[in-house]
C-alpha cells in the first residue's frame, strides 16, 4: 500500500466518523424539539427561494501546440512521367431494335356484287343481279338485271299473264373539279287485258299488250361543295308498245345554287321537256315545256328560314287553255320549335308533265289514241310539322291543298271494257291531303313507318274524281333477330275510288285493297342467305282499277348471294 492509499483510506473514516456524529446529535435535537413544542406541531415557517445569482465562469485559456510541418526531403530518384497517344477502336455495334407496332385494322369487305333468285305460284320466276367495281376512289360502274313475272293469272290463267324485265349499265368518274355519270337502260312491261266480260272466250295474242322503253343520259357536277354548286343533266327516252304507239322524250335540265353569305344564298334552276308522240290513228305536235326557277334562300333571327323565289313555264298545250306563258309563286318557310321539332309551309304552282311514259308505268292497260295534255297545277300549299321523340321515334303531319286544271282520270273505254281512256277535268280540281306518319328506328334491329292520308277532290266538268282513292294507310316494317333472321312486314290498303261501269253507265266504288306482305330471310353466312317471301296473305282479290282483280294469296322461295 503506497502513500496515496493511505492517505485516502483515512479519509474515508473520517468522513464516516463525521456522517455518525451528525445522526446522532440530529436525534438528540429532535427529541429536544418535541419536548419544546410539543408532539405532533409544526411551526409555521416561510421559505423565500431567491433565484437572481448568476454564477459566472472564468474563460479558459486554451491553447494548442501547433504541429510544425515535417522538412521537404527530395524524392530519389526523381519522378519522370512520359504522355503517349493511345489508340482505341471499338468493333461497330448494330443492335435488331424492334419497334413495337399496333395491330392493322382490317379494311371493311365491300360486296359490290348481289344477286337474288327464286320461284313461286302463278309460275312467276324472279331474278335481280347487280354487278359492281369494288373500291375506287375515281369511278364507279356496273350493271344491273331485274325479271319478274307471272305466267299465270286470277282470270283465266295464262289469259291475264304479266312481267316485267329490266337491264341496264351505269357509271361515274369522280374528278377534282367534276362528277361525270352516265346510264343506258332497257326496260319491258308486260300485261294483258284481262278486264273483258267473264265467260267470253278471247284470242291470248289479241288481248297482249307490251311496252318496250329504251333510256339513256348522263349527268355533271361539281365534285366538292363550294359557294357555287351545279349540276347539268339530259336524257333521252323512246317508248313503243304493241299497238303501235311510239313516244320519245328528251329532257335537259341545270340546278344551282350560289353562296352569298352564311345566312343566304340565290337559288337558280331550269328545265326543257320535248315530247314527241306518234299512235296508230294520232300523231300529236311535238309538245315543249321550258321552266325557269329563281329564288333567294335566307335566315331570319338565326331560326327562320325563307325562299322567296319565282316559276316562269312557257309550253304549248291547248287544251282548254287561252296562254301558254305561266308565271308561279315559289315561297317556302321552315321553322324549328326546338331542336326535335320544326314546323314547314309552302305556297308554289308549276306544270306538271304527262306523257306516255308515265301514264304506262302507272295503268298498263290503257287504250290506244288516249289523249295526253300536261296538268296545271295553278297553285298549292303545304304546311306541317315534323320531329323526333328521343332518339328512336319520329313523326310528321300536315295539310295540302291544291287548284289543278287538266287533272286526268282513269276511266273504262265505253267501246271496250277491258281498256281504259283518259278524261281531263279542263275545269278546277281542288284536291285536298291530310297526312301523318310516325317511324320507329331501334340501332339495326328494328325499323317501323306508319303513314295515313285521306285525300278530298271536288271536279269542275267531270262526275267523280274516276279511280282515285279518298285514303291511304301504308305500314313498312323490318326486324333483325340475332343479325340470322330478317323478317319484313308490308301492309297497305286503300279505298274510296269510284269507277264508271259501262256495263250498265251506273257509279261504283271499289271496295277497299288490303295487301299484307311478309318476308323472312335467313343468313346461312355473310354471303349467303335464304328466304321467303308472302304477298297478299289475305287473300283479297281487290280491285285497283275496275274489272280487274288481283292475284290471290303469292308464295316464292329463294336465294340470295353477295360475293
Amino acid at each position: 500500500m503506497n502513500l496515496r492509499d493511505i492517505t485516502d483510506y483515512k479519509l474515508y473514516w473520517v468522513v464516516r466518523l463525521g456522517m455518525v456524529s451528525a445522526f446522532f446529535l440530529g436525534m438528540v435535537s429532535t427529541g429536544m424539539a418535541q419536548e419544546e413544542w410539543g408532539e405532533g406541531e409544526i411551526e409555521k415557517v416561510e421559505i423565500e427561494i431567491v433565484k437572481e445569482r448568476q454564477i459566472v465562469l472564468p474563460k479558459a485559456n486554451r491553447n494548442f501546440e501547433k504541429v510544425p510541418p515535417r522538412p521537404v526531403e527530395p524524392i530519389k530518384p526523381e519522378i519522370t512521367y512520359d504522355f503517349k497517344n493511345i489508340k482505341f477502336a471499338t468493333p461497330e455495334f448494330n443492335p435488331a431494335i424492334r419497334p413495337l407496332r399496333l395491330k392493322q385494322e382490317e379494311i371493311t369487305k365491300i360486296y359490290g356484287n348481289y344477286f337474288s333468285a327464286g320461284l313461286g305460284n302463278y309460275a312467276s320466276p324472279y331474278l335481280d343481279a347487280y354487278i359492281t367495281n369494288k373500291r375506287d376512289k375515281a369511278k364507279f360502274y356496273g350493271v344491273k338485271a331485274f325479271h319478274h313475272s307471272f305466267g299465270q293469272g286470277p282470270v283465266d290463267k295464262n289469259n291475264s299473264a304479266s312481267g316485267n324485265t329490266e337491264v341496264g349499265m351505269f357509271g361515274k368518274s369522280f374528278g377534282k373539279q367534276a362528277t361525270v355519270g352516265g346510264f343506258a337502260n332497257y326496260e319491258n312491261i308486260t300485261t294483258h287485258y284481262y278486264g273483258y266480260t267473264p265467260g267470253v272466250d278471247v284470242d291470248k295474242s289479241q288481248i297482249l299488250q307490251s311496252y318496250n322503253i329504251f333510256s339513256l343520259g348522263g349527268d355533271v357536277q361539281n365534285s366538292t361543295t363550294s359557294p357555287f354548286n351545279y349540276k347539268l343533266l339530259g336524257s333521252f327516252s323512246y317508248l313503243d308498245d304493241h299497238y303501235k304507239a311510239k313516244e320519245s322524250e328528251v329532257v335537259l335540265g341545270f340546278k344551282g345554287d350560289y353562296e352569298i353569305s352564311k345566312a343566304g344564298k340565290i337559288l337558280i334552276g331550269s328545265d326543257y321537256y320535248l315530247i314527241s308522240r306518234k299512235d296508230e290513228q294520232v300523231e300529236a305536235e311535238p309538245r315543249h315545256i321550258f321552266k325557269v326557277k329563281g329564288g333567294y334562300e335566307f335566315s331570319v333571327m338565326d331560326d327562320l328560314v325563307l325562299m322567296i323565289g319565282t316559276n316562269v313555264v312557257l309550253e304549248n298545250d291547248t287544251l282548254g287553255k287561252d296562254k301558254s306563258l305561266h308565271i308561279y309563286p315559289d315561297v317556302r318557310a321552315s321553322y324549328p320549335l326546338n331542336k326535335s321539332v320544326e314546323v314547314y309551309a309552302s305556297l308554289t304552282g308549276d306544270i306538271d308533265k304527262v306523257s306516255l311514259h308515265s301514264l304506262a308505268r302507272e295503268n298498263a292497260w290503257l287504250n290506244s289514241n288516249i289523249g295526253i295534255n300536261n296538268t296545271n297545277r295553278t297553285i298549292e300549299f303545304l304546311g306541317g310539322i315534323k320531329g323526333k321523340l328521343g332518339s328512336k321515334v319520329s313523326f310528321g303531319g300536315g295539310f295540302g291543298f291544291a287548284n289543278l286544271k287538266e287533272l286526268y282520270f282513269y276511266q273504262n273505254d265505253p267501246t271496250d271494257r277491258a281498256k281504259f281512256i283518259t278524261v281531263f277535268d279542263e275545269g278546277n280540281t281542288k284536291r285536298t291531303n291530310l297526312y301523318g306518319e310516325l317511324g320507329f328506328t331501334h340501332a339495326q334491329t328494328a325499323r317501323m313507318l306508319l303513314r295515313a292520308d285521306l285525300f278530298g277532290y271536288s271536279t269542275d266538268q267531270v262526275a267523280e274524281a274516276w279511280h282515285r282513292p279518298t285514303y291511304r294507310v301504308s305500314f313498312n316494317s323490318s326486324y333483325n333477330l340475332y343479325s340470322k333472321i330478317l323478317f319484313n312486314v308490308d301492309l297497305i290498303t286503300q279505298g274510296g275510288a269510284k269507277a264508271l261501269n259501262v256495263d250498265n253507265n251506273s257509279v261504283v266504288t271499289l271496295d277497299p285493297a288490303i295487301d299484307l306482305n311478309v318476308k323472312a330471310s335467313y343468313f346461312l353466312s355473310k354471303k349467303v342467305s335464304v328466304f321467303v317471301k308472302g304477298s297478299n296473305l289475305l287473300s283479297s282479290d281487290y280491285q285497283l282499277y275496275l274489272n280487274y282483280p288481283v292475284r290471290g294469296v303469292q308464295v316464292m322461295g329463294g336465294v340470295t348471294w353477295v360475293f
